[in-house]
């Protein structure tokens, strides 16, 4: 049986690494085409790697918690087919190109997938429902905190009886500090945000808006059976005013000293997750109803929260939006720009507030919104008339 080394593949979107979370083969064992090797963190997600030839495991060449660049050696198996292990694929099905003549994998048919609810009751993705079986956790007795009651990734780490897999690696120290290894989704944020920080001057702007007219409007969507939470709502208005003022979607190319202002709205949703801030992309905004933006929305968000999302769903976006107030009592914050975007908004939590309205103080819902721009390329006065233009849409809302 001759020996074949599967290097880690191109997980595509330009990762160059991933953090081996767990193995799910070990030393000796027994493995078919495509079943599961081994989860891997990227920079934007948890995927699971798939073996690419039949036989017997020889050797695994990673430890959980290390980083492992594409192209380096992931597993040795001896495979029991020689025609297949002799083939030279170029491609990994679903994760971009292959990273050398030994990365890549002759796909043979795979049986579907089940459908999220396809055991009784039960509403967890196929990810979802591997973590829960590796875990020993009965999603039976799991109450979903995602959209509809579906189980989350997060609910099923809540559940179980072990520690979560961390994103990264603790060391313990005599002298009472604890050092953690930064690898993946964490060792991303932080290049990204001192990316932000270090090469954009970027500024921050606050406003407080009416939110009488929106939440009455989520009230008859709800006695009418369509219940919607703000965000597709704040979704829309940012839409809308990037309409009315472009230069908001746009991004400055360093390279050439250029403005690029972007055709489509792809607004990325910040998302807190086990793993960390996630930013999955709701591509071509300003093209989708906003039922429509609703149920993509939490796709999106669900599939964040589950690991489940491919790199090609957590790139591409133009402008961020993120809830700030959506997990607490939070009145507002100083957002942090998402390279190479121009502009992110943040809303505060909706809650009664005093107003004055035909001379009189009274009680109304309202929030924040704080938007931070690049100044390279708006100006204070344009900053002004773009929220101004986005307090007003949210402040006319109807059904």
């Amino acid at each position: 049986m001759p020996e074949q080394t599967f290097r880690l593949p191109d997980l595509g979107e330009g990762l160059t690494e991933a953090q081996l979370v767990a193995w799910r083969v070990e030393e000796g064992a027994r493995v078919e085409v495509n079943a599961p090797l081994c989860d891997v963190e990227t920079a934007k997600a948890v995927v699971v790697i798939p073996s690419p030839w039949a036989g017997t495991i020889q050797k695994l060449h990673a430890r959980p918690g290390e980083s492992v660049a594409v192209g380096e050696p992931l597993v040795t198996i001896a495979a029991t087919d020689a025609e297949q292990a002799e083939a030279t694929p170029g491609t990994l099905v679903g994760y971009g190109p292959g990273a050398g003549p030994e990365s890549g994998i002759r796909r043979r048919a795979r049986t579907p997938a089940p459908s999220p609810e396809s055991s009784g009751d039960v509403r967890a993705a196929p990810f979802v429902r591997q973590l829960a079986k590796d875990k020993g956790v009965d999603l039976a007795q799991v109450t979903g905190t995602g959209p509809g009651g579906r189980i989350t990734r997060s609910d099923v780490e809540a559940a179980s009886p072990s520690p979560a897999v961390a994103s990264s690696t603790a060391a313990p120290s005599t002298d009472g500090e604890r050092r953690i290894s930064v690898v993946g989704i964490r060792k991303a944020i932080a290049r990204q945000m001192v990316r932000s920080v270090s090469t954009i001057p970027q500024f921050t702007e606050f406003a407080v808006f009416d939110a009488t007219n929106l939440m009455a409007t989520r009230e008859q969507r709800k006695a009418s059976g369509r219940s919607m939470t703000p965000l597709p709502y704040f979704i829309a208005a940012v839409v809308k005013a990037v309409r009315a003022y472009p230069l908001m979607n746009s991004s400055w190319d360093e390279s050439r000293d250029e403005i690029i202002v972007k055709q489509p709205v792809n607004v990325g949703i910040a998302v807190n997750t086990s793993q960390g801030l996630l930013v999955p992309v709701l591509r071509g905004a300003d093209q989708l109803e906003l039922t429509v933006i609703a149920e993509k929305s939490a796709q999106l968000i669900e599939g964040a929260r589950a690991g489940t999302l491919p790199p090609n769903q957590m790139s591409g976006g133009t402008i961020t939006v993120t809830n700030v107030g959506a997990s607490g009592p939070v009145e507002t914050g100083t957002p942090i720009i998402n390279p190479p975007e121009c502009c992110v908004v943040a809303f505060g939590a909706i809650k009664p507030r005093p107003m004055v309205i035909d001379g009189q103080v009274v009680a109304r819902s309202g929030a924040w919104i704080s938007i931070s721009v690049d100044h390279r390329i708006v100006d204070g006065a344009l900053a002004t008339e773009f929220l101004t233009a986005l307090v007003s849409e949210l402040e006319t809302i109807s059904a």
